[in-house]
């Protein structure tokens, strides 16, 4: 080693193999020539040096030395007097006005960008670049770099026509990806490369990964990554970044501008760029990590102005001047609307929104991460599709209502009420939840698989699907359509575990056998119960009725488990769920390394509905065409052994409405042994006795039925004793046994089975019935307007509208109900899996309700011991 004296001219630095004598900067001679009295390298009196420039005093005057000129201020409220701004603000700013250079006005501008862009602080650099050049880039000299765009005229810059380029959805079409070229500068203003975007800027390596999947054109791109907060300090460089879109125009290629909109950018204090886009200014530069505005030049003692302890301040810390805090780009979107009009996939300019978030020194050490998103969204102006479904839903939920109002009208006459009140009012809101779930819910489905199947399937670009935002308008009228819906189904559960419920025993006493039984009793008084000579009839018929009709109660076309089983094996196994990637090419089963778009709600929700209502019609066809026809239909079954075991059922679902099975026996008799069964369904097979209909020559046997105020009051009476002893429950201390209260339903039985039996073969005086058919418009609108003044109606039915008290007449309520709950559940955890079970728990917990319920109200109604309802 060795020392040695540099000339007058030249002053000590780097050359290329390390320390040596270099020339002065050129402003030493300059400033030499003015003042012939220095040396070549000393600035005179009249000048000072400033970032290693010989400046005259009357420029710097211009440029104010202030701390609030190199103070940066943090979102988490830290204030740092940066040691960069404080060496190169006042030479770059200098430089960049007098001197023209074009570096030194980078570096003034990166040196705003690294302040967010605010301007509220006494002549800092974003101050100083905007009274010097400018508000914005009108007028702005060519040698400064555009920083700000007009304040207040965002929409204007927005919503421009440049973009001529028709861009495609199709992979060999060279317009199917976007060309973003990118220009990026180090700290000090130096421009480091020029090109593709792709090429260009380094994220985080995942989402640098696929960035070429990121400027294909329709792919909805979202990619986040891990970064431990050691690695901003340490790993990550400060450089900025200025974006282009290249295009083409009558065969020349332009470039344009894409304007960035800072989140964190404030002025008079206020985040201006989250709110109105009235008030938004947009930028051009960016950064995507600051590990250099932070530092700050900290004395070997002392606190540093009070502003962190040197108990907090390590030896490390001080040798490196490591940043006190440091900020990256958590949030990076770019997005990008399609222009409608006289070309289809032209787009506007696109629009970089970013975020930053910031970590303090304290965490230098630890094992903390931070998050980084880079994402690329598509929208359109769908002001004139929400338009199209606010009228959709307004036009069919106004005949929903008015739908309400023919059911409700319906109930009223149903119940006998002459009318409106509470009662009435509740149904008809009932009715509503109903009818405004199923449109709200077939309103979005057809919607979504509207937009699903026009935006995968368009050669011609014209329409892109619903951003995140856009879909919740989507999801709020799912989710209200579900809670209506469950309104309507517990409703329903309701109405079926209250109804009245009656079996009718036609089976008639028949004479005694004169052979007494050894073993039976021969009690004089226990036969003299007995009317004379005839033998009591068994009461076994009427339990196996009550237990079939308890078993039917929750049967349904449509099994639960197998149809969100195979709804699985479609969406998960085979792959469906990937359809619904936001790009416009799906596959079933992406490779591993290929990237794969987050998935749109819109086609989510149709692909799963599709799937599921697909299955269910699979299903229903099945058991309709095949299952029920050939191997087992439960409701026939249960008409046909009503008239094997000569016993009919008679409903009232409301108070002047129900249904009748007719069960009475064409032989007359059904308590008897396995050959006379087989005898009397013989004679039936050969058309040799009456037919099992409640008319002559009709094979009818289910019937709707109306009943007059007189019946209704004549049913509630006899009736009357079995309700109260149905709700005392046999209280501790009644004095009664369980034989008396045996004693007494066995009367209550009785008397209601003498009542039907008179009433039904027209016995009684001012109680009867007529048989006949309902009207078109009747059948229709599903509403009786014949009256029931003095007599009762049977309307024949074929079509076992019976079934309405049973979960199988409401097959459909249940589907829409339980797809409703699926896509809830999907909307809440996005999960498919996770719906299936879910749906399947509660399905199982609202069957179970249900037949607890139903078998209680068979209980109670039809006075059958609960001991024998297996």
């Amino acid at each position: 080693m060795s020392c040695i004296q540099c000339s007058n001219d030249t002053v000590p630095g780097d050359g290329d193999y390390g320390p040596m004598c270099v020339p002065c900067h050129e402003s030493y001679y300059s400033a030499g020539l003015e003042d012939s009295g220095t040396g070549l390298c000393e600035c005179p009196k009249t000048h000072g040096v400033v970032g290693g420039l010989c400046t005259p005093l009357s420029e710097l005057a211009k440029i104010p030395d202030r701390q609030s000129s190199y103070e940066v201020k943090y979102e988490g409220g830290e204030r740092v007097q940066s040691s960069f701004l404080e060496v190169n603000y006042r030479s770059a700013a200098h430089s960049c006005k007098f001197r023209h250079n074009r570096t030194a006005c980078n570096l003034l501008a990166n040196m705003c960008v690294l302040l967010h862009y605010e301007f509220d602080d006494d002549f800092n650099a974003c101050r100083y670049y905007r009274e010097e050049f400018g508000k914005n880039f009108v007028n702005l000299p060519d040698y400064v770099p555009w920083l700000y765009y007009p304040d207040g005229e965002a929409h204007v810059y927005l919503y421009k026509a440049k973009l001529k380029t028709s861009y495609s959805f199709k992979s060999d079409n060279p317009n199917s990806k976007f060309n973003f070229t990118v220009a990026k500068y180090s700290a000090e203003g130096k421009l480091l490369q020029y090109g593709r975007l792709e090429e260009v800027m380094n994220f985080c390596p995942l989402v640098d990964l696929h960035l070429d999947s990121a400027v294909r054109f329709g792919v909805t791109f979202s990619q986040s990554c891990l970064v431990g907060a050691r690695n901003v300090w340490d790993e990550y460089e400060t450089v900025f970044y200025e974006m282009f879109i290249q295009y083409f125009d009558e065969g020349q290629k332009m470039i344009y501008a894409v304007p960035v909109l800072n989140a964190n950018y404030r002025e008079d204090g206020e985040l201006q760029n989250q709110w109105d886009q009235k008030k938004w200014q947009l930028t051009r530069r960016f950064f995507l990590f600051d590990n250099l505005s932070g530092r700050e030049t900290l004395p070997p003692t002392a606190n540093n102005d009070g502003a962190e302890s040197a108990s907090s301040v390590t030896e490390d810390d001080r040798t490196v001047n490591r940043a006190k805090v440091v900020r990256y780009a958590k949030s990076l979107e770019i997005t990008i609307q399609l222009r409608e009009g006289d070309g289809h996939g032209q787009i506007y300019p696109p629009l970089i929104r970013i975020s930053y978030g910031e970590v303090p020194r304290k965490y230098y050490g630890s094992d903390r991460k931070v998050r980084l998103s880079l994402s690329v969204t598509y929208t359109m102006d769908f002001s004139k599709i929400h338009e199209d479904l606010s009228i959709a839903v307004g036009v069919t939920s106004a005949l929903a209502v008015l739908w309400s109002l023919v059911g409700a009208w319906g109930w009223c006459r149903r119940c006998g009420k002459l009318g409106i009140d509470i009662p009435t009012i509740f149904q008809f809101l009932v009715i509503t939840c109903g009818n405004l779930a199923n449109v709200f819910f077939l309103v979005m489905f057809f919607a979504c698989f509207y937009l699903m199947v026009f935006f995968k399937r368009q050669d011609v670009v014209h329409l892109l699907l619903l951003t995140l935002k856009q879909e919740f308008l989507i999801k709020q009228y799912l989710i209200a359509a579900f809670f209506l819906k469950l309104v309507q189904i517990l409703h329903i559960i309701y109405v079926q575990i209250t109804l009245d419920l009656f079996i009718i025993d036609w089976e008639q006493p028949r004479a005694k056998n004169s052979i007494p039984h050894p073993q039976l009793s021969t009690n004089s008084e226990e036969e003299g119960k007995l009317r004379g000579g005839e033998q009591p009839i068994s009461i076994w018929r009427t339990y196996f009725l009550a237990n079939e009709w308890n078993e039917i109660q929750t049967h349904r076309k449509i099994n639960v488990s197998f149809q969100l089983l195979v709804t699985l094996l479609f969406l998960k196994v085979i792959g469906f769920e990937n359809l619904a990637s936001a790009d416009p090419t799906s596959n079933f089963h992406p490779t591993s390394d290929a990237y794969v778009s987050p998935q749109s709600y819109v086609c989510r929700f149709a692909i799963s509905i599709t799937v599921y209502v697909v299955v269910v019609a699979v299903q229903w066809l099945v058991a309709v065409i095949f299952y029920e026809r050939y191997i087992k239909n439960q409701l026939q079954q249960l008409i046909d052994l009503c008239s094997i075991a000569n016993i009919s059922i008679f409903i009232l679902e409301h108070r002047m409405y129900g249904y009748y099975i007719h069960g009475r026996s064409a032989h007359g008799f059904a308590d008897v042994n396995m050959q006379s069964i087989y005898e009397q369904m013989k004679r039936e097979e050969q058309d040799l006795c009456g037919h099992r209909g409640l008319e002559p020559s009709s094979e009818c046997q289910t019937f709707e039925v109306v009943v007059t105020h007189r019946f209704r009051e004549q049913y509630d009476t006899i009736l009357k004793p079995v309700h109260i002893l149905a709700r005392s429950q046999r209280p501790v201390g009644s004095g009664k046994t369980v034989m008396e209260e045996m004693e007494e339903s066995f009367q209550a039985h009785e008397a209601m089975k003498r009542f039907f039996g008179m009433f039904l073969q027209h016995a009684l005086r001012n109680l009867d019935y007529i048989v006949k058919e309902k009207l078109f418009l009747e059948s229709i609108l599903d509403i009786e307007f014949q009256e029931a003044d003095d007599r009762c109606l049977f309307f024949r039915d074929n079509n076992h509208s019976f079934d309405r008290v049973l979960f199988y007449g409401h097959e459909v309520t249940f589907i829409l109900f339980e797809m409703l709950l699926f896509t809830f559940i999907d909307i809440m955890w996005n999960n498919f899996v996770l719906a299936a079970v879910v749906t399947f728990v509660l399905v199982w917990i609202m069957k179970k309700i249900r037949y607890a319920g139903g078998r209680r109200n068979v209980i109670n109604k039809t006075m059958v011991d609960q001991r024998f309802l297996i």
